[in-house]
């Protein structure tokens, strides 16, 4: 068992570390996530034949459900994340404290939602590894970003929004710096919608080409969904006179998201736009037309090409 922790730690790491030792021990607690797993893929999920199997489990949907139930929350990575900002690990900061954490043998108990105990677990490597690797510990923030962010998002929203960062894990061109640079200067922190804002703009600049003008890549992703709407719409109004089945087997692709969903998007990009660029783009209703298989929806471009085409 580690006792102590060795240098080159420093005192910040040395919290860091028992913090992440603290949050796997107490991580057990199942939610709605496991409870459906354990449903779908074991039994129901009854607190005794849970008991027996936590217990006797060594195969590989024991690991897997382990590898559920002990899985990093983003309040376990707020907290953290002070100590990040305060003394920024290294990759060979996070190998070293893996080292550690390996060595460091913790039993944590596993529960129902409710605190049912159900078994208390000696946590093998694989849970620790993951666990530790989900947290991203040596994931840099740009110093400009960060002032950006120091700057002009309230003290309280500031480590939400750097795990949010940390856990998109992309690296920015300067033109994309400068766009999240603007986002934060001029979204306001107290929109209901600011969280979901920034984790729809951090989804299309995972997505976008470095040195894209992310005017244009939001437009054309508004487009896009509003292709995707109509579709889903048309798809709507045929289900009152078929089945999802029949419409599958006639070649008719269904929009994997729902039309609530879609139009949620649009409106949030809109949002988006008005912050940082000051305009938005119109898009006006388009006459009726037949159903139009979409043949693929992995991009915005080829959404457009299957519907126009």
């Amino acid at each position: 068992m580690v006792q102590a922790m060795v240098p080159p730690f420093n005192a910040i790491h040395k919290e860091l570390f028992d913090r992440v030792v603290q949050a796997l021990a107490l991580s057990g607690r199942l939610n709605d996530a496991a409870l459906d797993y354990i449903e779908a893929a074991l039994f129901p999920p009854e607190a005794d034949r849970l008991a027996l199997f936590l217990n006797a489990g060594t195969d590989s949907q024991w690991e897997s459900l382990l590898d559920l139930v002990f899985y990093p929350d983003q309040t376990v990575q707020v907290e953290l994340e002070p100590l990040l900002q305060i003394a920024p690990c290294s990759v060979d900061d996070e190998t070293a404290i893996l080292g550690c954490l390996l060595a460091q043998e913790i039993v944590a108990p596993v529960s129902m939602p409710d605190g049912t105990d159900l078994a208390a677990i000696r946590l093998p490597d694989f849970v620790k590894s993951n666990f530790l690797e989900r947290l991203n510990l040596s994931w840099q923030i740009d110093l400009q970003l960060a002032e950006a962010i120091d700057t002009s998002v309230a003290a309280g929203l500031g480590p939400v929004v750097r795990v949010r960062l940390r856990n998109a894990g992309i690296e920015l061109d300067s033109a994309q710096l400068a766009f999240l640079g603007r986002f934060f200067e001029r979204m306001a922190a107290r929109d209901p919608d600011y969280l979901a804002c920034l984790d729809l703009a951090l989804s299309y600049l995972t997505t976008s080409d470095s040195g894209a003008d992310m005017y244009a890549v939001l437009v054309t992703g508004k487009r896009a969904l509003f292709r995707s709407l109509q579709q889903a719409q048309r798809i709507e109004r045929r289900l009152r006179q078929s089945t999802m089945e029949m419409l599958m087997l006639q070649g008719v692709h269904i929009p994997p998201l729902a039309p609530e969903r879609l139009w949620q998007h649009m409106r949030l990009i809109d949002r988006i736009c008005l912050a940082v660029f000051g305009k938005t783009e119109a898009i006006d209703l388009p006459l009726e037309a037949p159903l139009r298989e979409v043949s693929s929806l992995e991009t915005p471009a080829a959404v457009i090409r299957s519907l126009l085409g």
